[in-house]
């Protein structure tokens, strides 16, 4: 994942899913009308309705604590399906508003699914920040041990802490 600020502070949560060769392969041909093994625009929309429209009022599984509470996700942007060596990869953006101010301001970001229908295995490790110059921000990884607003997720799950201000 990378999280994306603009001149304005946060803008959203870019993800990249790659799903295991068997989901992929039934995916795929569910929506593969001309048998080509690739995704065109308009059979990633059918993907997108049978995979992401379902999972909306779940935030996407992308969940941003600001303070006290969780940060809501209306919708996404930037959608694009596509196969790579067989497998099924989704890029889409989660947009988000957190403004930038002169003080710091702290968000702990997290994909996972905290119901575990769908396992998501969120590399924190590698995830990336895009910020303008004019924005200061700092991130690590860590778990989320001791934070009351996910309790409900995993012991595993990690999540990307990230502090931010204008410089």
């Amino acid at each position: 994942m990378k999280v994306v600020f603009d001149e304005k502070g946060l803008s959203g949560i870019q993800n990249r899913w790659t799903y295991d060769e068997v989901y992929s392969r039934a995916m795929i041909s569910s929506v593969d009308r001309d048998g080509d093994g690739k995704i065109s625009a308009e059979e990633g929309n059918g993907l997108k309705t049978a995979i992401l429209d379902e999972i909306a009022r779940s935030n996407y599984f992308n969940y941003v604590q600001s303070g006290s509470a969780f940060l809501a996700a209306k919708s996404i942007r930037d959608f694009k399906a596509s196969v790579k060596n067989g497998r099924l990869v989704l890029d889409f953006v989660v947009p988000f508003t957190a403004p930038v101010e002169a003080d710091y301001s702290l968000l702990v970001i997290v994909v996972a699914d905290p119901s575990n229908y769908v396992q998501v295995t969120a590399d924190m490790e590698n995830a990336d920040v895009s910020a303008p110059g004019s924005i200061d921000v700092e991130y690590f990884s860590d778990s989320l041990e001791g934070l009351s607003l996910f309790k409900a997720f995993l012991p595993y799950v990690e999540g990307l802490y990230l502090r931010f201000k204008k410089k």
